[in-house]
């Protein structure tokens, strides 16, 4: 198969969602030919690094305003979406020469923007090809539902209804959950890797993070942290945030708790599988990675939004506890502490609302969709995933493909 993903560089975790597929697609069928394309960079590099640079921009000095535009677009009639769609039905026919060269099977779009393009192209520029929508949040904002699209990957349940009442058809709703790095099916010894950091195996770990960019009060909790009069050891992932690791690190030298300070890392899985509490701001992917893994969240700085929206879905359903109010964060890490069955509680539910085989079951549906194309007639979904013992036993086959793989990264980011 030939799989054209469509994404877009604001944040991690629509280029991981795509990344993950494209290695998935690639192990699961070696002739198979993926390619993954920033859009807008692909488009007009300029463009990129204005429109990129505005969001993560009002992200950092105006969260707020932000949060105003993303709630005022939910209308499909407001100033900003108009102007929105405008600008990308003028950008997308730069893409035809893309998808006329590589002549893919299925188009996949990984960001609302992307999905929107994939619209275009079926409605406008008539390309007769399936196009799938993976919506990487737990929360359906008005811009990722657009006509054409042969396919919705969602989340969670919750989604559906609001997205039938926005005009998408029901039957082209899949509730597969958002597609993240095979490795997240590997077990990881916890012992190993706390006593790789020279961590302690009996001390309570909580691990914080803020996403591929290091977002959000993460130094504020830190210092919070080392409040909590527990017995308590601490790992902080800074992603691609170098003056948040320079600052955590000289925060370190005074901290009365045993600290492990990390940069960017694609060995995520195994600090959350060797961690008792994730810390984090709620990123789509990152949420989906801490369910697979069970562990427990404290909800901090999420951005206006989306992530307030993945926050809500979490919070109703017992997921994770909120920290938004960063001064009151100590006070309320001791109370979790001090009520260890309220996280097995929520452990026992991030198992009921994992899906650790998405990325298989989302392979499994882009193949019938390309046989469906292919027949030129109706073909049923029957729903039918592989055997989930089948599907385990592939990952282990393929552990030391991940574990090369990683590697090299890891080794690739030093």
């Amino acid at each position: 198969m030939k799989v054209l993903i469509l994404s877009i560089s604001a944040g991690g975790g629509h280029g991981n969602a795509a990344m993950a597929l494209k290695n998935y697609i690639s192990l699961r069928d070696v002739k198979s030919k993926v390619k993954i394309v920033d859009t807008l960079k692909y488009i007009n590099p300029i463009i990129d690094k204005v429109v990129i640079g505005s969001y993560l921009k009002s992200l950092k000095v105006s969260p707020f305003l932000y949060g105003k535009l993303y709630s005022n677009s939910e209308d499909d009639y407001t100033i900003t979406t108009t102007i929105s769609s405008k600008l990308i039905l003028a950008m997308t026919y730069k893409l035809l020469p893309l998808v006329n060269e590589f002549e893919p099977d299925i188009l996949i779009a990984t960001h609302s923007f992307a999905a929107e393009m994939l619209s275009v192209l079926k409605s406008k520029y008539h390309v007769n090809i399936p196009c799938m929508c993976v919506i990487t949040d737990y929360y359906s904002h008005s811009s990722w539902l657009q006509p054409c699209i042969d396919a919705y990957i969602i989340s969670n349940g919750d989604m559906i209804d609001k997205m039938v009442s926005k005009g998408i058809p029901k039957n082209t709703i899949y509730n597969l959950g958002i597609p993240v790095k095979p490795e997240f099916n590997m077990s990881y010894d916890k012992y190993s890797t706390l006593k790789s950091l020279k961590l302690c195996r009996s001390k309570f770990t909580i691990l914080v993070m803020g996403g591929s960019l290091g977002l959000g009060k993460i130094a504020d909790i830190y210092k919070q942290l080392d409040k909590v009069n527990e017995n308590i050891q601490i790992i902080i992932i800074t992603g691609k945030n170098k003056k948040l690791y320079s600052e955590l690190l000289k925060l370190k030298i005074s901290s009365s708790k045993e600290t492990r300070i990390i940069g960017f890392t694609d060995q995520v899985n195994k600090y959350m599988q060797a961690s008792d509490l994730l810390l984090t701001k709620p990123g789509g992917l990152t949420i989906a990675e801490a369910l697979i893994c069970k562990i427990p969240l404290g909800l901090f700085s999420p951005i206006p939004g989306q992530e307030e929206k993945n926050a809500q879905f979490l919070l109703k359903n017992n997921l994770a506890v909120n920290l938004t109010d960063i001064s009151k964060c100590s006070e309320n890490i001791e109370k979790l502490l001090n009520s260890r069955n309220e996280l097995k509680i929520i452990s026992e539910n991030c198992s009921k609302f994992a899906k650790p085989y998405a990325i298989n079951d989302i392979f499994n549906l882009i193949s019938w969709l390309i046989q469906k194309n292919s027949a030129g007639r109706e073909l049923e979904w029957e729903g039918k995933y592989q055997n989930k013992d089948t599907v385990k036993a592939f990952f282990k086959s393929a552990e030391k493909y991940f574990v090369e793989t990683a590697q090299k990264l890891f080794a690739g980011n030093q």
